[in-house]
């Protein structure tokens, strides 16, 4: 609602100021001494159709920023007073048509809304430029003695009689007090232009870089109109108060720079960063000057050939579509047009990183992007070489664009992504001519290639992390099917095993039991000795039946724990002193799962190694730990132990003779250290 506003009173600006033009050629030649040096035409009327086009733009980007307001406010009142100006002095002077009353008001309302009021508002906008506020607290007093000398102006002018006032009057026919309310108003108002240079050179003292650029501009403005005020009122102390040539042009030129210096503050040092709005404002405006002769023209011309006989819908339809397809091959030019008057010499550049942003979007892998991003980085800046580096595990790391450097060049880089969310993923690196810099429109212009190029290479960056994570995939399932293999596998040599071990074992006593009932049968007679030998043979059938159905863990394991189990291994193993327990686990009983793992692990490598320096046992923290010593991972079935310890949850490694499995323990353990040689009394 407020940028259409204040487009609004710029487009009432606009049409004032061309009306005050027509209406003071009825009085005066536009030439003339009054025209120029007392009416201000045309610098005046240039300086509030600038203010109040400058200020709508401000207003369109920063819709209540005082800046803007100041500027379209002071164009439309100054219009105003302009029109009502020249149309009381053609009734004053002139015997132009209308009442002297009429006259008068108009004459009352012009100075109403005349200098004073455009000083205060160019003083007050000079103390809050260019960021809208004050440079500290202590400035307020600049601005109320500015707003009390126009209030005093205002008053004075106000309280006068609007039907009798007339344009050439004196300070007596105003009256003494109003006299003394116009003097100290206008003082107040001089006193705070004053204020306003000083307030825009201590910014302009303490700014960097580009604001200090933009600040040149406002307070050369600033400056000016100060010393054309200055310079109006000497002229008339010396020739009597006249407005002479000498006296006014000079103020008048100063006023009509103050838009244009905002304009070269804003089209070439980025001020509010109104460029893409003037962009947009241009090609609207040469599309709609376009379409609007296109269409007047043909009209015109189809109407005459047609003979004024012709539908004229038909016509209409027929002139929009011609002119709207005559609109498109002009429509890059005028885009171009546009990005020049906006951009200046910065349109190239950009034009180049619109370009490479569709581009990259056609160019998925590294081995196609890098080259793309050099190409654009060098062209863009002008370059003689271009070198994009990417940083991740990719081929083609590196792209070039241009010939081999020349020693007198200097390189400027600039890393791709790493702002704050890791490292940087890669960079851009420009050979320069030596003896010609980087503007800070060509380093912008970099760091949003940079930006740019950012979001690509984090796309690769994704690609190549989720290429990773599906080769890791791959390994796992293949890892996986190994290992299902291997489950079954031993399941197949469990069975043979224990097949195997029931024929040994169990069949041998049950076959001589058969051969003795045979034998028992044939003689029909048995003796106490006999029966008591088969009653032998089946308890000893029974025994070993009893034992192999426990699996490979023997009953000792589940009935006694780890440490007598292991211990009754070695012994039948002829290896009784080789365990070596630790007190903070003897007679300690653990999980089912901990001490299968445990002793499948310790008979797995002792049988690998018939003669094992060492079976430790022992505890570290949570963990429980079984350290094998003189036992080669090659001659043990590592990925056998390794499936039973990651079911209970542990780790295996292996360094030389030594195997080392550790596995949580599930119970809370004391501090220990290992005893070497076991316990005394086991």
């Amino acid at each position: 609602m407020l940028p259409r506003i204040a487009w609004a009173l710029a487009g009432v600006t606009l049409a004032l100021v061309a009306v005050d033009a027509l209406v003071a050629a009825q009085s005066v030649a536009l030439a003339s001494e009054t025209a120029v040096a007392v009416h201000g035409f045309p610098f005046v009327h240039g300086a509030v159709l600038g203010s109040a086009v400058m200020g709508a733009l401000i207003i369109s980007r920063y819709d209540r920023h005082p800046i803007g307001w100041l500027l379209n406010l002071v164009g439309a009142a100054g219009s105003v007073s302009l029109l009502t100006e020249s149309y009381a002095y053609w009734v004053q002077e002139a015997d132009g048509p209308g009442s002297a009353s009429l006259g008068g008001v108009s004459s009352w309302i012009s100075a109403l809304l005349g200098g004073q009021l455009a000083i205060a508002g160019m003083a007050l906008m000079f103390l809050l430029a260019p960021d809208g506020h004050l440079v500290s607290r202590r400035w307020r007093y600049a601005a109320w003695v500015t707003g009390l000398g126009a209030l005093l102006c205002l008053t004075a002018i106000a309280s006068a009689s609007p039907a009798s006032f007339r344009l050439q009057v004196q300070s007596e026919d105003m009256g003494p007090v109003r006299g003394l309310m116009l003097t100290l108003g206008f003082v107040a108002i001089s006193g705070g232009l004053v204020a306003s240079v000083v307030s825009m050179l201590q910014r302009l003292r303490r700014s960097r870089g580009e604001q200090r650029q933009q600040l040149r501009l406002i307070a050369l403005s600033a400056a000016m109109i100060a010393i054309g005020i200055a310079f109006l009122l000497v002229v008339q102390l010396l020739n009597g108060g006249h407005q002479t040539w000498l006296a006014g042009v000079p103020l008048f030129v100063s006023y009509f720079f103050l838009p244009i210096l905002f304009a070269v503050a804003v089209l070439r040092y980025r001020l509010y960063d109104l460029d893409v709005i003037i962009n947009r404002t241009v090609v609207l405006a040469a599309a709609t000057t376009f379409a609007a002769i296109g269409y007047t023209t043909l009209v015109v011309a189809i109407g005459k050939l047609a003979d004024r006989q012709t539908d004229r819908f038909w016509v209409s339809l027929l002139v929009t579509a011609l002119v709207a397809v005559a609109f498109q091959p002009v429509r890059r030019r005028v885009v171009r047009l546009a990005n020049r008057l906006a951009y200046g010499s910065r349109a190239q550049p950009y034009e180049e990183l619109s370009q490479f942003s569709r581009r990259i979007s056609e160019t998925p892998s590294a081995r196609t992007l890098l080259p793309a991003v050099a190409a654009a980085a060098g062209e863009a800046l002008a370059a003689r070489r271009a070198v994009v580096t990417l940083s991740l595990p990719v081929t083609g790391a590196v792209g070039t664009w241009g010939e081999d450097a020349p020693a007198a060049t200097d390189t400027y880089a600039v890393a791709v992504g790493g702002d704050g969310d890791g490292p940087a993923l890669g960079t851009i690196e420009v050979a320069i001519p030596r003896g010609r810099r980087l503007r800070p429109a060509d380093e912008r212009m970099l760091r949003a290639l940079a930006d740019q190029t950012s979001v690509a290479f984090r796309n690769l960056a994704l690609e190549t992390q989720l290429s990773g994570h599906v080769a890791e995939l791959d390994r796992t399932t293949r890892e996986l099917a190994g290992s299902r293999a291997r489950v079954v596998e031993a399941d197949d040599a469990v069975r043979r095993t224990l097949e195997a071990a029931i024929s040994r074992d169990v069949l041998s006593h049950l076959v001589g039991v058969a051969e003795g009932l045979s034998r028992a049968g044939s003689a029909g007679d048995v003796s106490a000795e006999a029966v008591e030998e088969l009653i032998t043979s089946v308890n000893a059938a029974l025994e070993s039946l009893r034992e192999l159905t426990r699996g490979v863990f023997p009953a000792q394991l589940a009935r006694a724990g780890i440490e007598p189990a292991l211990r009754s291994h070695l012994t039948r193993g002829g290896q009784p002193t080789a365990l070596v327990v630790d007190p903070a686990v003897a007679g300690v009983r653990f999980p089912a799962r901990v001490e299968a793992a445990v002793y499948a692990c310790a008979t797995r490598a002792a049988a690998a190694a018939p003669a094992p320096d060492s079976v430790e046992l022992g505890a570290d923290g949570p963990d429980l730990v079984l350290t094998v010593r003189g036992a080669t991972a090659e001659r043990v079935d590592v990925q056998d132990i390794v499936d039973r310890v990651e079911a209970a949850g542990g780790s295996l490694s292996a360094r030389g003779r030594v195997l080392v499995l550790r596995v949580p323990a599930g119970v809370e353990l004391a501090p220990h250290e290992l005893v070497a040689g076991g316990r005394p009394d086991l």
